[in-house]
């Protein structure tokens, strides 16, 4: 792999910075170790230009075995330079196309699969900032029609009725924000009993307004999904996400679905307490086999010690799991929702012994006593921890110890401090787990500054 990345020296675009072509010696230095290159990343820099003026020059092909092109446009670099790279090798191709001189990203866009006509995986990524770019990304992805994996930024319907007919696509990612309500329903309208949207889709990634509008979709299509990822900005109601998982546990996906993420978009007003989901809520994830569950949301999750343990008594297999792992309402009102305490970690970690991705809401004021099985439980696994702002009080060392015991090789402890939890008992909170963080590395040998406590104890 080829990375050119970009250096503060090489941004002067000055006549007296330029960076010169390639001399004939410089070249055949090149030319030497190129042909082992099969993935090439070039970034907006006059280092990334030296490599492509020189092939204005050069009838030798460069990169014979290039199979994946990541291209991170901005203006310093000319974007027609691209085509100098694109060849029938190529089976991945990443572009950024935001900004700069939109004739030649134009002119990319409707004959890139001419140049590269074996595409397995395609990515145009751009900001939205202008329309007739975003109408021409949509012209052009229908370009390819056999590309398994597609990912796109915001695109038109025509576009996603004509993706949706494709049978070779097995991973569809996609921001839908600009979409009515009904985009989805309306793809379902176009498929018949033998030949449903998305027939061969395993991996779906949608970033939407509101996830309401991807529900009636899922109750009327059943493709065996393995992955689904959805981010969003309207705040659901606990109802919302009922009958969101209930469309996604269809009897074909049961056997199938092994990872599912929610992502909520934004901040919540001042003034605006989300209702709680709860076990009812979340009870039709227990009909998957799941390896990760990410559930990232405005929402608090509200689940008791017992409760945790009903829900992940279904996925023996859990990797990954995550409940709220970037927000906290602790301050809001605490008395509305339930929080898991220790007890309920250590359920968590006898049910699903392959954890080693874990974040988490956790009450822990109380260390518990325990049973002589329970004290033998161990995870070895699991190096980083996050908590968010879950509750703690003095002493904390006893906290530290706990988590040790049972988390041997936890070298990294994160307790996030949100927007808006500016309160004293949330700096409180902070200061006790950023005290129970530092335990730890010290056990470890690991003693931090300041500096680096803060950052890695507090997203800003």
């Amino acid at each position: 792999m080829l990375c050119l990345a970009t250096k503060a020296s090489y941004n002067d675009t000055s006549v007296e910075g330029a960076v010169p072509s390639f001399d004939d010696k410089e070249w055949d230095i090149l030319l030497r170790y190129t042909p082992r290159v099969q993935e090439l990343t070039l970034e907006h820099d006059q280092l990334s230009m030296k490599i492509l003026q020189s092939l204005w020059f050069r009838t030798v092909l460069l990169l014979p075995n290039l199979r994946k092109l990541r291209w991170m446009y901005e203006n310093y670099t000319a974007i027609g330079s691209i085509r100098l790279l694109l060849s029938p090798s190529l089976a991945h191709l990443h572009v950024w196309l935001d900004g700069g001189d939109h004739s030649a990203v134009l002119g990319l866009l409707e004959s890139y699969h001419t140049l590269c006509p074996d595409l397995k995986s395609l990515y145009f990524g751009h900001l939205c900032r202008f329309p007739h770019v975003t109408a021409a990304i949509s012209r052009a992805i229908c370009r390819s029609p056999n590309v398994e994996i597609l990912n796109c930024d915001p695109i038109d319907e025509a576009a996603l009725i004509y993706i949706a007919d494709s049978r070779c696509l097995t991973k569809f990612s996609a921001n839908l924000h600009t979409h009515q309500p009904d985009s989805l329903r309306k793809i379902a309208g176009y498929s018949t009993p033998d030949h449903p949207p998305f027939e061969n889709l395993r991996i779906l990634e949608l970033r939407v307004e509101d996830i309401s509008s991807i529900i009636p979709y899922l109750k009327s299509q059943h493709q065996p999904l393995e992955e689904v990822s959805f981010d969003f900005r309207m705040l659901p109601t606990p109802e919302v996400f009922y009958e969101l998982f209930t469309a996604l546990s269809s009897a074909t996906r049961r056997r199938t679905l092994r990872r599912v993420r929610l992502q909520s978009l934004g901040l919540i007003a001042d003034g605006i307490f989300p209702e709680p989901v709860n076990f009812q809520v979340l009870s039709p994830l227990m009909t998957f086999h799941l390896d990760t569950l990410k559930i990232n949301i405005n929402n608090p999750v509200s689940l008791n010690d017992d409760e945790l343990d009903r829900l992940v008594q279904a996925w023996p297999e859990l990797e990954a799991f995550s409940f709220n792992q970037y927000y906290e309402w602790n301050d809001n009102d605490r008395t509305s929702f339930q929080i898991l305490t220790l007890k309920g970690l250590l359920l968590l970690l006898a049910r699903c012994p392959k954890l080693h991705d874990l974040g988490l809401c956790v009450d822990a004021r109380n260390v518990p006593s325990l049973m002589e099985n329970e004290s033998s439980l161990r995870n070895t696994a699991i190096t980083k921890l996050s908590v968010v702002n879950s509750l703690i009080q003095e002493p904390v060392a006893s906290v530290a110890h706990f988590l040790l015991e049972h988390l041997p090789s936890l070298t990294v402890l994160t307790a996030w401090t949100s927007f808006g939890a500016r309160s004293r008992s949330s700096q409180d909170y902070r200061r006790m787990w950023k005290e129970v963080d530092l335990q730890i590395r010290k056990i470890h040998g690991r003693d931090s500054s300041p500096e680096t406590s803060d950052s890695e104890m507090e997203m800003v």
